[in-house]
C-alpha cells in the first residue's frame, strides 16, 4: 500500500511547484513593470507621445518574440487560428489597450494620484470573478485585500494620509481608472487561455496583433499631436520597454497568472507601488522612509493572507488531477 500512497504524494508536487514558480514569475514581472512606469514618468519630460512610446515598445517588443518563438508560433498556427475569438480581443485588450492608457495617464495626471487608482485592482478581479463566475469571497481573502491595499496606501501616501486633501479626480485619474479596469479584466480572463497554445507562441501572436491594431493610432498621433523624437534616450527607453518590460514582464505576468490564477496575481499587483517605491530609491536617489519598509510589511502579509489558503487547497486537491 505504501506505492500508492506515495504515487498520489508524487501527483500532488507538481501542482505546488506549478503554484509557486506563478507566484515567482508574477514578482519578476511587477518588478520589470515598475521599471516601465519609471521609464514612463520620464518619457514625458522627453517630450514622448504616449502612443508612440506604446507603439515603438510593443513593435521592438514583436521582434524579440518573432525571433526566439517566431518558429514555435508558426507550427501552432493552426491551433492560434482557431482561437482567434480569444487572442484578437485578448491582444487589444492587453497589448493595445492597457499601457497605451496607462501612459496617457501618466501624461495627464501625477503619479501619485495613478498608482493610488492602481491599487484597486486585486478588488476588480475578485468583483469579476464574483460577478461572472459567483466565485466566493472568503472572510481571509478580503483580509488580505485590506492589508495589502494599505500597504500601497501607505507608500503611495508617504505615511501622511493629509495628502489625500489634494486627490482629486481629473482627466488623467479617469485614464488612470480605465487602465486598472483593463488590467483586471486581462488578469480575470486570462484563465481562458487556450491550454494547447504554448505561452511563448501566443505571446507572439498577440505582441504581431496588438501592433497592427495600434498602427492606425500611432500615425493620427504623429499626425495630429507629436512624432516620436529620435534620441538616444528614446532609444533607451523603447529598448527597455520592449526587451524588459514587454518580452519578460508581459509573459512572465501571463504565464504567472495561468500558473497562480486569477485572483492570485491581483493579490501580488499591490507589489507594484513597493517595487516602483523601490526603483526610484536606487534609480532616482529618493530617500527610504519608515512607511516604505512598513507599506511592505503590510503588502507580503496581505498576499499571503491571501494565497496560503489557495496553496493549502492545491495541496489538499493535488492527487486528484
Amino acid at each position: 500500500m505504501a506505492a500508492p500512497d506515495r504515487g498520489m504524494a508524487e501527483a500532488g508536487r507538481p501542482d505546488r511547484r506549478r503554484l509557486y514558480s506563478g507566484y515567482a514569475l508574477l514578482v519578476l514581472a511587477l518588478l520589470m513593470w515598475a521599471g516601465n512606469s519609471i521609464v514612463g514618468r520620464l518619457s514625458a519630460g522627453e517630450d514622448i507621445p504616449p502612443l508612440a512610446l506604446n507603439f515603438w515598445r510593443w513593435t521592438c517588443a514583436s521582434v524579440f518574440f518573432v525571433a526566439f518563438a517566431g518558429p514555435a508560433a508558426w507550427r501552432q498556427r493552426r491551433r492560434i487560428l482557431a482561437a482567434w475569438k480569444f487572442i484578437v480581443p485578448f491582444s487589444l485588450l492587453s497589448i493595445a489597450g492597457f499601457n497605451s492608457v496607462f501612459y496617457l495617464a501618466l501624461q495627464k495626471s501625477t503619479v501619485l494620484q495613478v498608482v493610488l487608482i492602481q491599487s484597486v485592482l486585486p478588488v476588480l478581479v475578485l468583483l469579476l470573478g464574483f460577478a461572472f463566475l459567483r466565485e466566493a469571497i472568503s472572510a481571509r481573502q478580503w483580509l488580505g485585500v485590506a492589508f495589502s491595499v494599505s500597504g500601497a496606501a501607505l507608500v503611495i501616501l508617504r505615511g501622511d494620509p493629509s495628502i489625500l486633501e489634494t486627490v482629486r479626480l481629473n482627466e488623467g485619474d479617469l485614464w488612470a481608472l480605465g487602465s486598472v479596469l483593463l488590467w483586471a479584466v486581462q488578469a480575470f480572463t486570462i484563465r481562458w487561455k487556450p491550454r494547447d497554445i504554448e505561452i511563448m507562441p501566443f505571446m507572439t501572436s498577440i505582441a504581431v496583433i496588438g501592433v497592427a491594431a495600434m498602427a492606425p493610432f500611432y500615425l493620427w498621433e504623429t499626425l495630429t499631436v507629436a512624432p516620436m523624437p529620435v534620441t538616444g534616450t528614446s532609444f533607451l527607453f523603447v529598448l527597455y520597454l520592449g526587451l524588459m518590460a514587454s518580452f519578460v514582464g508581459t509573459s512572465c505576468w501571463n504565464e504567472g497568472t495561468y500558473r497562480a490564477g486569477g485572483a492570485q496575481a491581483g493579490y501580488f499587483g499591490n507589489l507594484f507601488p513597493i517595487f516602483a517605491s523601490a526603483l526610484a530609491i536606487l534609480l532616482l536617489g529618493e530617500t527610504l522612509r519608515w512607511y516604505h519598509a512598513a507599506a511592505a510589511a503590510f503588502v507580503i502579509t496581505g498576499i499571503w493572507l491571501a494565497t496560503s489558503h489557495h496553496a493549502r487547497r492545491m495541496r489538499g486537491h493535488g492527487g486528484s488531477g
